[in-house]
């Protein structure tokens, strides 16, 4: 990359000395480097972007690598990890990782073999595991390796010889799960409920045409038909199709569909990845299915138990105790069965606690009924201990519980770790690990320190597990480019404390003023955590010369359930204030932000949240509203989980019409004036395409500086890599543009 550099020195005194560098074919901008030393000349060295600078006696010399800020094409160069698999010795770990390639805008998976034993990943084939497997899982007696290729599911040798093809059929195959000794898994696939289209599907191996899937009375006919909800979810129409549960047996290769009602198994939404088990013995199956007849305003996601004889299900039964969110089911034993539960009908964002269905007594007992974190992924360590991650505070912790008192010990604290899994008796853990400025990365953990949850703000510290990197993906793609840890602050809020972060600028200069981008996260029960996120990278904002922060108010999660239970029902009310009194605090902390240059953009809530404000206040030069919500009323008819405005609003549209008028940010048109571009996906059915149109539109409307990025083939989330390269670009150049200079 060329580079223009402009020198200035000081000889024989103790003047700070600056290297300027701008990147003449980048959008970066120019940026200091200090020299706390008088210097007489330097050279620069293209290939590895290091300077030397040379002391006025020239006896002694100095250097240092010029860093960069990070680009939108960095994020495409980075390996993202996704899935991984452990065998039952702990001596191999199998990891599947995404590439992306930004100029073709495609991507690929790459299956990497790592020796646990010597630290060190192993080049070449998994034996004759194909180069793209993924969903992979090992037998639990680790003779048998399963994974999915081509949409049909594998076996091979834990080594990776022998591989063969053990299912056939369409409909592809997702999370197999294993009988201990491998001689049966259960997998699920998707069926068209017309019979006529899955006939069709059979015999082409393509997908029917809507004339066949709706019954339609013309064959080009490309109309769809519902009669009932939920007919379609998130960004995609269910197409009359269901997803079932089989069963296949691995030597025979005999598969039955063991769910064969209309119905989802599992269900199509709040799932919690891999909804189902089957027993070690093989003996019983267990799944979650939500027996509702409208599943658009149901959470009763429940947890049933069938026998198996061979391939048949027998007698099924439903085990769960609540009308509330059950997910997660596993066998512990043959005849225990833990599942996580939330216990509110209706209540999508409840606090999730851990059951144990015992088969013999038929008792359930609940764990966890007083600790203020919510359960997550969770792995059987020892008979009668599992372990556990949960959201603590803008972190992702992991903890132990013991099955037999109850007790929760947490073991790590101020990392953010997701997917782990480990051997029997903890004997090796791995899991990935990650910041806002440090993408995921494979770890092996060890020397855990147990102690007390932990749940005050202010005593958040670093735990002293060990790490060892097994992956170095950021390292590789992006160890030329400058990051900058996020500095937590906490306020507090009425009676509340809130934290949020701070991330500076590359080459941030003190004695400057730099404008400020707020981020607002969605749902409102999340959070934006301590994470490297690829569609909302907090270092990507701060590149373009920014300050960036964000904070977790009510309805954010890992703080306590009282702060998560907050939001409902109160969107505008203490959220906006609260949101704004972290500005005014980010302002009094950082003198170098200059007030009169701030920006804020958010997505989903988030972008309710900018719309609520864009009414409220014109203290921002520039917003972004990403798939926020316009007109609440009119969204709770549209939108596809009609649970959510049930719960948040306190009923129907017709139900609660003062709570929804109340809250929705279309009532207040008449006070915006601040500069707003739009973004929508028309794929996006949770926040319709009428909320984006018609914000765009109200600003047209006023007179106000807006824009409108429309993405006809995405839905809530942008996730084609052209597609986010584009998003990228006009959200920092829309928000950089209106901030240029300074006050």
């Amino acid at each position: 990359m060329d580079l223009f550099v402009e020198i200035v020195w000081g000889v024989n005194s103790a003047v700070e000395c600056h290297l300027h560098t701008v990147e003449v074919t980048g959008s970066n901008p120019v940026r200091p480097i200090f020299i706390k030393q008088p210097f007489l000349g330097c050279f620069f060295l293209p290939k590895d972007r290091r300077f030397f600078a040379f002391s006025p006696d020239c006896e002694s010399e100095f250097g240092e690598k010029m860093k960069r800020a990070l680009t939108i094409e960095d994020l495409f160069k980075i390996r993202r990890p996704s899935e991984f698999a452990l065998s039952p010795d702990g001596k191999t770990a199998l990891v599947v990782a995404k590439d992306y390639d930004l100029p073709s805008n495609a991507s690929s998976r790459v299956l990497m073999r790592f020796d646990l034993e010597a630290k060190a990943h192993v080049d070449g084939a998994m034996g004759n595991v194909a180069a793209d497997a993924h969903d992979l899982a090992f037998s639990g007696d680790g003779k048998s390796l399963f994974y999915v290729h081509d949409d049909q599911l594998w076996r091979a040798n834990a080594d990776g010889t022998q591989a063969r093809q053990i299912t056939m059929g369409v409909g592809g195959v997702s999370h197999p799960v294993s009988t201990f000794d491998g001689s049966r898994v259960i997998f699920t696939r998707q069926v068209y409920m017309v019979e006529a289209a899955q006939a069709e599907y059979s015999t082409t191996k393509k997908h029917p045409s809507l004339a066949k899937i709706y019954g339609l009375q013309h064959p080009k006919a490309r109309a769809r038909v519902a009669d009932s909800l939920m007919y379609r979810h998130w960004d995609s129409w269910t197409e009359n199709r269901r997803n079932h549960l089989f069963i296949v047996d691995v030597e025979s290769l005999a598969m039955t569909d063991i769910t064969p009602e209309d119905a989802d198994v599992p269900p199509i939404a709040l799932d919690s990845g891999c909804d189902y088990d089957i027993s070690p013995d093989g003996k019983h199956v267990v799944y979650v299915k939500n027996p509702d007849a409208m599943i658009a305003r149901s959470t009763n996601n429940s947890i049933y138990l069938g026998d198996l004889d061979g391939l048949t299900l027998g007698h099924v039964r439903r085990i769960s105790t609540t009308d509330g969110c059950d997910t997660a089911p596993k066998f512990l034993t043959n005849r225990r069965i833990a599942y996580l539960s939330m216990a509110t009908p209706g209540y999508e964002a409840d606090a999730v606690r851990l059951k144990v269905f015992d088969m013999e007594s038929q008792e359930t007992r609940i764990f966890g009924e007083d600790f203020e974190r919510s359960f997550s992924e969770y792995v059987q360590v020892e008979d009668d201990v599992l372990l556990f991650g949960a959201q603590d505070f803008a972190h992702s912790s992991l903890y132990k519980l013991d099955l037999r008192s109850g007790a929760i010990e947490q073991l790590t604290q101020g990392r953010t770790y997701t997917h782990f899994t480990s051997t029997w008796g903890m004997g090796r853990v791995v899991a990935l690990v990650e910041s806002l400025e440090c993408p995921a990365e494979f770890v092996e953990l060890s020397n855990f320190i147990q102690f007390s949850p932990q749940y005050d703000v202010y005593r958040e510290s670093l735990s002293q597990e060990k790490l060892i990197y097994l992956t170095q993906f950021g390292r590789d793609a992006i160890d030329d480019v400058e990051m900058n840890r996020g500095q937590k602050t906490v306020f507090r809020y009425k009676d509340i404390d809130i934290e949020g972060y701070v991330v500076l600028p590359p080459g941030f200069d003190e004695s400057k003023k730099y404008p400020l981008i707020l981020l607002i996260h969605g749902g409102p029960q999340g959070a934006f955590l301590d994470s490297f996120h690829y569609r909302w990278n907090v270092e990507l904002f701060a590149s373009r010369g920014a300050v960036v922060a964000f904070c977790n108010p009510h309805g954010s999660t890992g703080y306590g359930h009282d702060l998560t239970r907050a939001i409902s029902k109160h969107w505008s009310d203490d959220c906006p204030a609260a949101i704004m009194g972290f500005v005014d605090h980010v302002l009094a902390q950082y003198r170098q932000i200059d007030a009169d240059r701030m920006t804020a953009a958010g997505a989903s809530f988030g972008g309710f949240m900018i719309n609520w404000l864009m009414g409220h206040t014109d203290r921002f030069k520039a917003l972004v509203s990403h798939d926020g919500i316009f007109n609440t009323q009119m969204s709770g008819y549209i939108t596809d989980e009609l649970w959510f405005c049930d719960y948040e609003f306190g009923g129907t549209p017709y139900e609660a019409p003062e709570a929804y008028e109340r809250h929705s940010p279309h009532r207040f048109v008449e006070n915006f004036k601040t500069p707003t571009l739009v973004v929508q996906g028309e794929q996006d059915f949770r926040c319709f395409i009428s909320e984006g149109v018609g914000l765009f539109t109200a600003l047209q409307y006023k007179g106000v500086e807006s824009r409108l990025l429309y993405f006809p083939n995405e839905g809530h989330w942008v996730l084609d890599p052209a597609d986010s390269f584009v998003w990228y670009s006009e959200v920092l150049d829309w928000l950089m543009n209106h901030v240029k200079s300074e006050v």
